[in-house]
């Protein structure tokens, strides 16, 4: 196959990362404004919060399934056809305080079940049609379409809230519906992109929990569990209330404008780890970012404990600092790394099981941050620096390099 080819068709199908990333970064700024509206108490707003991740678990699971039995191609157009429901879905959310959240819930649910089918399908296409040398590059495309994607909904949320004349009731509801063009840019891009050339030789009755691919199952097991609780989502979820704490009660633009800075962190140092992850290796990547995480996550509780003697603009660099540090290790080896290690019959559920145990722990985080916060306050941060520790030691001691060798 030509490069151009190639590039073509990662591009097209890595569209998908872009519907992750805008699903995940659009919440940002609609949740206080959802909290509002339908006076949610912390718990059950951050089950509305967190029912697009409850999907993402059932998704992921379902996802390999589907591409054994229909193939990448189909399973990520069905994908497509899901975000556009739920897109469309929340946008038309009704006014009422008893309905409303129920619906929303529901299609946040429906849009985190074509997250999770995009999070196993994409990586495994694109792992299945590079060339080992460039697999970990054309890969991370992926996650840089992720990181985009955030910072096209963190841009969409700033100019909804600026420039549309509306109450808020209505700017959170554009702002979720705002997702339906790209959604239909994916659509369109897929008409041109064949199925994965592995999927006839793929054996779908293998079975995953076999004693050879114990070992696959466990370091997937552990770089899904340990990517979330670096509270990467944490942040991309409520960033905005992550501002207020720094920055105290202020104009809602101000947080807005800080999640921009967020998104564009993120973009620059994924574009870093393109250029590092095939040189510099999946494992040292990991290594050096989770020790940067935990020092970054040390410096926001430290200045947040400070309360009014807070210096802001530190603890915004410990913020920026973190985005940085995982964008270009944890959050670029994730995908990469599980697309690596399973053998091919069982790829598929190999990818499955890790990105339902990534979407398991980032529902837990999402969903408990706002209460972690409200009862602990800086230990939230201080819990997720102990975490990148520990993962900085078992990527040192146990994880295995896979920089250029064939899957």
């Amino acid at each position: 196959m030509r490069n151009s080819s190639i590039a073509w068709i990662v591009c097209a199908v890595s569209l998908g990362g872009l519907l992750f990333g805008f699903d995940a970064g659009v919440i940002s700024g609609c949740e206080k404004a959802i909290q509002a509206e339908f006076d949610l108490r912390p718990f059950w707003h951050g089950l509305v919060v967190a029912s697009a991740l409850i999907g993402t678990v059932f998704g992921a699971l379902a996802a390999g399934r589907m591409c054994d039995l229909l193939g990448r191609k189909p399973t990520l157009v069905w994908m497509g056809v899901l975000f556009l429901v739920s897109a469309a879905g929340c946008a038309f959310t009704p006014h009422g305080g008893v309905v409303g959240p129920h619906v929303l819930g529901w299609m946040r649910f429906i849009g985190g079940i074509a997250t999770g089918g995009v999070s196993i399908a994409v990586p495994m296409y694109i792992a299945e049609i590079a060339p080992p040398e460039r697999r970990g590059r054309l890969v991370l495309v992926y996650q840089f379409c992720i990181v985009l994607g955030i910072v096209v909904s963190y841009v969409s949320n700033y100019c909804v809230a600026r420039w549309l004349p509306f109450p808020p009731r209505v700017v959170w509801r554009v702002m979720l519906g705002a997702e339906c063009l790209p959604i239909l840019m994916y659509l369109a891009a897929l008409t041109s992109v064949p199925e994965s050339p592995h999927q006839a030789k793929v054996q779908a009755s293998a079975p995953l929990f076999v004693r050879r691919n114990m070992r696959p199952i466990l370091l997937c097991f552990t770089v899904a569990f340990f990517s979330q609780l670096s509270g990467v989502n944490a942040v991309n979820f409520y960033s905005p209330r992550i501002f207020e704490m720094i920055f105290g009660e202020g104009s809602k633009l101000v947080s807005l404008a800080g999640t921009i800075g967020v998104g564009i962190v993120n973009l620059v140092f994924t574009v870093l780890a393109f250029f590092l992850i095939d040189w510099f290796g999946r494992r040292r990547l990991l290594i050096s970012g989770c020790v940067a995480m935990a020092a970054m996550h040390g410096l926001v509780a430290w200045q947040i404990s400070l309360g009014p003697n807070c210096t802001p603009w530190l603890a915004l660099a410990g913020v920026y600092g973190f985005i940085a540090s995982v964008a270009f290790s944890a959050s670029a080896v994730i995908w990469v790394f599980i697309s690596e290690i399973f053998p091919p019959d069982v790829r598929a559920k190999g990818q499955s099981f890790g990105g339902a145990v990534h979407w398991i722990m980032c529902m837990l985080v999402s969903w408990l941050f706002p209460v972690a916060v409200e009862h602990t306050g800086t230990y939230a941060f201080a819990f997720f620096a102990a975490m990148m520790l520990i993962e900085a030691v078992w990527a040192i001691f146990v994880m295995p390099e896979t920089k250029g060798k064939s899957i």
